[in-house]
């Protein structure tokens, strides 16, 4: 009998991922002074100049509003994006990025759907062409790591987090796979 994880669960898990990020406390500069406001359960003073730190998702309200710029949160532009498909490209082991490069990426293309940005077309589809060979390379060796065995966490840790789940689901079904073919011998005591 094969398992397949559904949707939903993948929705689950990618919204989780998203939700922590939202949540990740990033560095913002001050663009203008405000009295006391409240935005959700929270009170904020703003001083022009000053530098705060604030959970991502109130830090882009207070952006798209121009009260704010965040400082500690770099976009992916094209450039960028080469850099890394090679450097992955060069390299047998996976390469280190951003911790939540998948949700930038996301998020920039989200930006350029909803005409936030604008970007020339030729340029969204280079960018897109980069992005599909990143991650190839990038799930070609989670793959590989995934069938080596599970618990090999040094080869983990440049996994962003949607990356550490696939790797931790594929571990999972490979173990299984071995097991109901005999690949792996049982253990003896």
């Amino acid at each position: 009998m094969i398992i397949l994880i559904s949707d939903e669960l993948i929705l689950d898990e990618l919204e989780r991922i998203q939700y922590d990020y939202e949540e990740k406390e990033v560095s913002v500069k001050c663009l203008k002074s405000i009295d006391e406001f409240d935005i959700g359960d929270k009170r904020i003073k703003l001083t022009k100049g000053v530098t705060m730190k604030f959970p991502f998702w109130i830090a882009s309200i207070l952006e798209r509003e121009e009260y704010v710029e965040i400082t500690d949160v770099t976009e992916i532009d094209f450039p960028d994006l080469y850099k890394l498909a090679i450097k992955e490209g060069d390299n047998i082991d996976l390469q280190k990025i951003n911790h939540y490069f998948y949700i930038a990426m996301k998020s920039a293309f989200q930006e350029h759907a909803d005409g936030i940005k604008t970007m020339p077309y030729r340029q969204k589809e280079s960018i897109e062409m980069k992005l599909r060979e990143l991650m190839t390379m990038r799930l070609s060796k989670i793959i590989k790591i995934a069938e080596k065995g599970k618990n090999i966490t040094s080869k983990s840790r440049n996994m962003t987090p949607e990356e550490k789940w696939l790797y931790e689901t594929v571990s999972v079904a490979v173990e299984k796979w071995k097991k109901m073919i005999k690949a792996v011998p049982e253990e003896t005591e």
